[in-house]
């Protein structure tokens, strides 16, 4: 008998041992939903010691948020397996699969859980699920850009920008086009004579800083037989005879050569010219377009730009913001260069939330054009899908946002992004403040700073 005893002794602590070595957490009722047996697992899980959930009612324990909803009181009910997704009081979340146990009579005499938890890949799914609703977001953001002539508008500026843009292309006066390298001033006015009633008529444009000093006045006025050495036996047209009935466009203005400047100022003045060795007067019915980057109105100050020819040229002066001041046209402008390029190449290249944010953040010194260039590249070389690791000023980033935001912005987005990530994982505040080392009250008044805020 003492043998018999023995062995039920070695086989029940035997099963003892695999029961509480699951990987599983086990639960145990009686046909009445009372606790009668768990193992670690469901301390772990529960943040309970065993001896506080024996011998209590799982309705007890669904009431007051140790779990929910309760299996077990399903099982009772139905008298059937089942399976479900059930959360804990610290946001952990469980796959439970819970099955009844009968008698030899079919009478039920205990219900047994075993509850796997999935909270990483449930945090991973919602994860999953904020990114595409960051995608989502960013989309809604770019919901009816104003495009016209390759120029994407989202801004308030850009939208007060093309405006006067509509109303000073239905007139002929002259106008001044600034802004920094990249804005985009070529299509602006580019736009302008579409949008003019000069749009059917020849439209040049030549870049001041881009031809030697001796060949931009040739290249502006032409020149007769013989006008000078190395010059066509035959002459040549200038810009103005050509672009006659329609627009010239001057770009780079601020680096025509003082000498060059007198003779614009005189045909824009009179409206008629002579090439360079020619002695008829020719008709110049041309719209002058000017644009630079540089600041006449101090070179004019320093004399290196005639005061007469730049209040001539100033007369509608249409002033481009930089990228980094119309935050707003950032993300239309990466989605409608993504599309252009996506279609050029047969590609169909994404970009992640996290490199959306990247490009959003970034100070863009070369502004429209250097985005333009970046999403080429980036549609080139990638292999379908566009992450943080991808972009080449990654490390850019912060001091993109220095240009925008001070110091102690900066310092508080990070912070937020740390409480959002550490709440998202602890969902206490007493948690909290254990895992980042500060006063619970500090973490509360954090909590509420940066999470209830945004609920």
């Amino acid at each position: 008998m003492g043998s018999r005893e023995n062995e039920l002794e070695l086989l029940n602590a035997e099963l003892e041992d695999i029961f509480e070595a699951s990987f599983d957490e086990i639960f145990v009722t009686n046909a009445e939903g009372i606790v009668v047996k768990v193992n670690s697992m469901c301390e772990k899980n529960y943040q309970l010691a065993a001896k506080d959930i024996i011998g209590k009612h799982v309705k007890e324990l669904e009431e007051i948020g140790i779990f929910y909803p309760s299996a077990t009181l399903k099982v009772i009910e139905t008298k059937e397996p089942i399976e479900l997704l059930q959360q804990t009081r610290f946001g952990r979340y469980l796959h439970v699969r819970t099955r009844p146990i009968f008698d030899k009579n079919g009478k039920l005499t205990r219900v047994v859980s075993y509850s796997r938890d999935l909270t990483e890949l449930t945090n991973l799914k919602q994860k999953i699920e904020e990114m595409e609703g960051q995608l989502a977001d960013y989309k809604r953001e770019l919901e009816n850009p104003l495009v016209l002539e390759g120029m994407v508008s989202k801004s308030e500026q850009m939208s007060k920008l093309l405006q006067l843009v509509k109303r000073v292309a239905k007139v002929d006066s002259t106008v001044l086009v600034l802004g920094e390298t990249g804005v985009g001033k070529s299509k602006v006015v580019r736009l302008i004579h579409e949008l003019s009633d000069r749009k059917d008529k020849p439209f040049y444009e030549i870049n001041c800083a881009a031809l030697p000093e001796q060949l931009i006045e040739s290249e502006l006025f032409g020149y007769e037989l013989g006008a000078f050495t190395g010059a066509s036996s035959k002459g040549k047209k200038g810009l103005f005879e050509l672009a006659n009935g329609g627009t010239l466009f001057l770009d780079e203005i601020a680096e025509l050569p003082l000498h060059l400047q007198g003779k614009l100022l005189q045909v824009l003045q009179e409206k008629r010219f002579r090439r360079i060795g020619g002695k008829e007067i020719l008709q110049a019915d041309v719209r002058v377009i000017t644009a630079t980057n540089q600041e006449l109105e101090k070179m004019v100050e320093h004399h290196k730009f005639r005061s007469d020819l730049f209040y001539r040229l100033h007369v509608v002066p249409v002033v481009i913001a930089p990228l980094r001041e119309r935050k707003e046209d950032i993300l239309p402008l990466v989605y409608y260069f993504l599309d252009q390029f996506n279609e050029r190449y047969s590609s169909n290249i994404k970009l992640s939330p996290k490199a959306l944010d990247a490009l959003f953040s970034y100070h863009w010194p070369g502004n429209v054009r250097e985005l333009e260039n970046m999403i080429e590249r980036l549609v080139v070389t990638s292999d379908g899908y566009v992450t943080l690791e991808d972009l080449p000023f990654k490390h850019d980033v912060m001091v993109g946002k220095l240009h925008s935001h001070s110091l102690k912005e900066i310092l508080e987005e990070t912070e937020k992004a740390i409480i959002k990530e550490a709440y998202a994982k602890y969902k206490s505040s007493y948690k909290l403040a254990d895992a980042l080392g500060i006063s619970q009250s500090a973490a509360t008044r954090k909590v509420k700073k940066y999470i209830e805020k945004l609920e």
